[in-house]
């Protein structure tokens, strides 16, 4: 391994360095340049895989939307794209951890116990599969994100750095399917590019832009000077991605698989093959006998001399900054906060230690921090609201509150008095309508968590701030002159209290992030054994246990798309209210089978379409599309799996008929036997001297591409006069 290392020409070492340093960069554990973008992979707004997918009846609205999820990714791509034009395929041959990883991994491996891929008809291949990559899986309804290396590799990176998403992502189904492919078209090919050959969709458009920058002449491009070939081959055989091809025994380079990684110009002792552009073309009218030409002097437009770090600009420049921070220091104000408890229970609650023994022996605290609950949603609504059966103090143990009586507080958009009562009624009508909406005293607490299955008002809601710990830094950012507007009467953080605090954050949008959203969904169904309590009924003549895609439908839908965009805080993704409650006021969830149900197969166009996501949902051949699982098992991890239902071993997994388990048997069976090869080559296999060629498909790729004869032995003649033995 370290000969083979030590062997690599210099220029390819650089090359290997620059892609390590990118997996540095982009991969676990630093993930530095998603960081800069706020996200913690490649996947989400640094896409550049799915905003080009077609779906059928789409608008341009529709592009322009797929577009703007992966904005960072789009961009990324244009500037791959001009660069490639100018300079040949970068980005693939340098820079590319997904592609470069498994080459680099191949090689140090060896050559001869591996399978030889590049004789094979690359362009129809790859262009075949982006075909189906671009138009037929979309309409079908697979997603692009189960079959991506830019989504095994980083997760690949991610289990080893101890990151549990990467482990998770590869124990599912979809996840051992593509780390085979990876392992069968990186590690066990030979030169290790073949995924990068047939199903990259970046490489498929990255080697179009190439080909067409190939015509001219400013550009640079890995170029044979024909005169100087000697057909000696050297490049052809090195070629990471079979690209150069021996025609009449001068190299050819088709630039649809050219990937400009320099190593058949490193290679050739000939000067024949190089990476350049092709100068112009220069005729002298008039030219003296025994005069050289010499090439001109290097005109510089600017001179640039080197300055000491202290400057005056500078020193001016910490002034004016100086200046500027005194001056916002001193517009701060400060005063006396506001009353808000006008029952004046806080005399008593707000007291530290204030707590009591129930009559079941459990210590219950009373006390209540002001400032919290000032800040609150519910800091404006005197406790009385609420609490309506206190009417004098000392009082006795409370007899609950009920969420749907109404509130002194007036809506200042109707001038009545607030309710919950319309949420209530229309929790009431879905699954969720046997939980809990009145009666609610600290001390059923612990019974409502043990015993009911359906979850209570309080148990999703809690009595938090107007704006949330999450939402609170762009609360700040968008709204800082707040502190100076309101400064000169309310001081310190009195601004986002009370009317001031519920206005202004409404200014935000919704009170949740869809983060937070699902997060309040994942209290439950990330919950197995809470899960297995649930008995469904839609549709069911006796209620029914949960099965394992119901009790597995968060850890499923987290390693889709859409939740893994609203777990990078990309709100583009579509969280488990926008499908399962995307109308009224977001409480009415009910179940697939019901008609009616936003999730019932009826609905699903008009649900996807929902919110400007899927305009296109309802066209007649995106029939696959629409009834595309967003809780497959297949997303799931197995161990999960077997957990819940406690089965022995991996067999309800296994068992299970789908594509991808089908997918999964095939690949495994395909990258066990070649790791078997290269084992059993590795450690018994004849070592053979000179140059060395793949023990599968080498014989092949020697006559096809190197236009060499077949090193299969022929059979020897038989000794005699070469008649036939009687």
């Amino acid at each position: 391994m370290f000969d083979r290392l030590k062997n690599i020409p210099a220029g390819q070492k650089y090359r290997y360095a620059l892609i390590v340093l990118s997996a540095l960069l982009l991969l676990a554990p630093f993930t530095l340049i998603p960081s800069l973008f706020g996200n913690p992979d490649l996947c989400g707004p640094l896409c550049m895989r799915r905003f080009y997918l077609y779906f059928p009846g789409m608008s341009w609205d529709d592009l322009l939307n797929q577009i703007s999820v992966a904005a960072i990714g789009a961009g990324f791509l244009l500037l791959i794209l001009v660069t490639t034009f100018f300079f040949g395929r970068i980005w693939c041959a340098y820079l590319c951890p997904m592609g470069g990883v498994p080459e680099l991994a191949s090689r140090i491996t060896g050559e001869r116990w591996k399978l030889e891929y590049r004789w094979l008809p690359q362009v129809p291949i790859r262009y075949g599969y982006f075909l189906t990559f671009v138009l037929l899986m979309p309409m079908l309804g697979v997603s692009a994100c189960t079959l991506c290396n830019f989504i095994t590799v980083p997760r690949i990176f991610q289990a080893f750095s101890g990151d549990w998403r990467g482990l998770a992502f590869l124990v599912t189904t979809v996840g051992m399917v593509n780390l085979g492919l990876v392992l069968l078209l990186g590690l066990f090919a030979n030169k290790g590019r073949a995924y990068c050959a047939f199903l990259c969709p970046i490489g498929a458009i990255d080697a179009v832009v190439n080909r067409l920058g190939s015509h001219f002449r400013f550009t640079r491009r890995i170029r044979v000077e024909r005169n100087r070939c000697t057909g000696c081959n050297e490049c052809a055989r090195k070629c990471m991605c079979g690209a150069i091809t021996m025609v009449d025994k001068i190299a050819v380079v088709d630039q649809l698989s050219c990937m400009s990684c320099h190593e058949c110009a490193d290679v050739c002792d000939w000067g024949a093959i190089d990476w350049l552009t092709v100068p112009p073309e220069i005729k002298h009218r008039r030219k003296k006998k025994d005069v050289e030409f010499h090439p001109l002097p290097e005109w510089i437009a600017l001179h640039k001399p080197r300055k000491g770090f202290i400057t005056t600009r500078r020193v001016l420049l910490l002034i004016l900054v100086l200046l500027a921070g005194l001056l916002l220091w001193t517009r701060t104000a400060g005063a006396a906060k506001k009353q808000n408890d006008p029952d004046g229970c806080l005399v008593c609650h707000a007291l530290p230690g204030f707590e009591f023994v129930d009559d079941r022996g459990l210590r219950r605290n009373l006390t209540i921090d002001r400032k919290h609950y000032g800040a609150s949603l519910h800091g404006n609504v005197p406790c009385s609201d609420c609490h309506t059966a206190i009417r004098r103090f000392p009082h006795e143990e409370d007899k609950g509150v009920d969420c749907a009586s109404e509130c002194h507080i007036e809506e200042p958009s109707e001038g009545s008095a607030y309710t919950h009562k319309e949420v209530v009624e229309e929790m009431k009508d879905s699954v969720h309508g046997k939980g809990r909406s009145k009666g609610l005293t600290g001390g059923n607490r612990l019974e409502e968590s043990e015993k009911d299955a359906s979850p209570s008002c309080r148990l999703c809601h809690s009595n938090t701030g107007y704006i949330s710990e999450v939402q609170m830094p762009r609360f700040r950012e968008l709204f800082a002159h707040s502190d100076e507007a309101c400064g000169n009467c309310h001081k310190d953080d009195v601004w986002r209290e009370r009317f001031t605090g519920h206005i202004l954050r409404r200014l935000l949008g919704g009170r949740w992030t869809k983060a937070e959203g699902n997060a309040m969904c994942a209290k439950c169904h990330a919950d197995g054994e809470r899960m297995k309590k649930v008995k469904r009924e839609a549709g069911r003549k006796a209620p029914e246990p949960a099965d394992v895609r119901f009790l597995l439908a968060n850890a499923s839908y987290e390693l889709t798309l859409h939740g893994r965009l609203i777990a990078a805080g990309r709100d583009a993704g579509a969280s488990c209210l926008d499908c399962h409650a995307p109308g009224g006021l977001h409480h009415r969830i009910q179940e697939d089978e019901k008609p009616g149900a936003s999730t019932h197969e009826d609905e699903l166009g008009n649900t996807c379409a929902a919110r400007g996501c899927h305009g296109f949902a309802a066209n007649a051949m995106n029939e696959g599309f629409l009834h595309t699982d967003m809780h497959d098992l297949d997303l799931a991890p197995i161990m999960l799996e077997t957990q819940l239902t406690e089965e022995p071993g991996l067999s309800t997994a296994f068992d299970r008929e789908s594509a991808w388990n089908s997918a999964l048997l095939v690949l495994a069976l395909l990258t066990g036997l070649m790791l078997l090869v290269w084992v059993l080559g590795s450690l018994f296999g004849k070592q053979t001297k000179g140059k060395v060629y793949a023990a599968l498909g080498g014989d092949i790729f020697r006559q096809r591409m190197l236009e060499m004869p077949s090193r299969k032995r022929k059979k020897k003649p038989e000794p005699g006069n070469g008649r036939k033995r009687e």
